[in-house]
């Protein structure tokens, strides 16, 4: 990095298009503007395949609107391929999906996309960073503003808008990653082990974070993860995929009711039989004869 652009990240000076004065934090965050949509997801007969193998072989299930469903399974079981697939970012080889009724052929307004590595643009500040899919909406500076305010207030950010990515720490980099994918208001949210690359500490904190904003916003999330414990804290629902070729081997329902707390899910009577079934489900060898993944 250029010295001139090294002095200005950490002098963390205005960058344009940024509010002039800093936001003022609201206690409850106001509510993200826009109406939720009908944010259904269809998978049909889904197949992928790449050079090595088949990744997904008839994969078929379907996310209701507002549902909040994991995803679990082994590495190489296709679980990243899928959630790319759903949002637009990977060519269907066999099969459809379709979010809200409407076939998926390409990146789609209705869904966001959280991933793993915060997908941050360093020389950008957190304010330039979540309001960037406003900016390629053609939104206008009032709006992008204002919308921008509120959805760093909802993910506990407020005071941080002009700092850099390079300044923040891990569960802050991921709060200003989520941020971006609110600002659109998306009626889908899919979600790829956006935790994995925090400590278990900041990990259960932003559990409990997504937990109230679930809540809050009721929107679709689809949530990749490779923890038991994480997908039974989150989800209403968990599928639990198979390699080789990727498919879907069991879903389970998560009987614990909303609203709830990490500290509420490990004591629900019903908490450890659906973990033991869960591992169960994943510890099944593969089939002997199945394509690589």
């Amino acid at each position: 990095m250029p010295d001139k652009a090294r002095e200005h990240i950490m002098t963390a000076s205005r960058a344009p298009g940024e509010p002039t004065t800093p936001p003022v934090s609201a206690s409850p965050p106001p509510p993200i503007p826009g109406a939720r949509g009908d944010g259904r997801i269809e998978v049909a007969n889904l197949y992928k395949w790449f050079p090595g193998g088949i990744v997904l072989e008839d994969v078929s299930l379907t996310v209701n609107s507002g549902e909040f469903l994991c995803i679990v399974g082994p590495s190489g079981c296709g679980k990243t391929t899928l959630l790319r697939l759903i949002a637009g970012l990977a060519e269907i080889d066999h099969g459809a999906i379709s979010v809200g009724g409407i076939p998926v052929t390409g990146p789609s307004p209705k869904a966001a996309v959280v991933f793993q590595h915060f997908g941050l643009f360093p020389w950008k500040t957190v304010y330039r960073n979540v309001a960037l899919p406003l900016q390629l909406a053609r939104a206008g500076k009032a709006e992008t503003e204002e919308r921008v305010r509120e959805v760093l207030a909802t993910v506990g950010l407020t005071g941080h808008e002009r700092k850099y990515p390079a300044q923040l720490s891990g569960g802050m980099k991921q709060r200003a990653g989520l941020a971006r994918a609110l600002a659109a208001a998306p009626d889908v949210l899919l979600m790829d082990e956006p935790f994995a690359a925090v400590d278990a500490q900041v990990r259960e904190v932003l559990q409990e974070d997504l937990l109230r904003l679930r809540d809050r916003l009721r929107q679709t999330i689809v949530f990749i993860t490779h923890s038991i414990d994480e997908a039974i804290t989150l989800g209403d629902r968990i599928v639990v995929m198979a390699a080789r070729p990727g498919r879907v081997s069991r879903e389970f329902t998560v009987p614990i009711d909303r609203p709830r707390t990490i500290a509420q899910v490990r004591r629900h009577p019903e908490y450890e039989g659906l973990r033991e079934q869960i591992w169960a489900e994943l510890r099944q060898p593969p089939p002997s004869t199945a394509g690589e993944s």
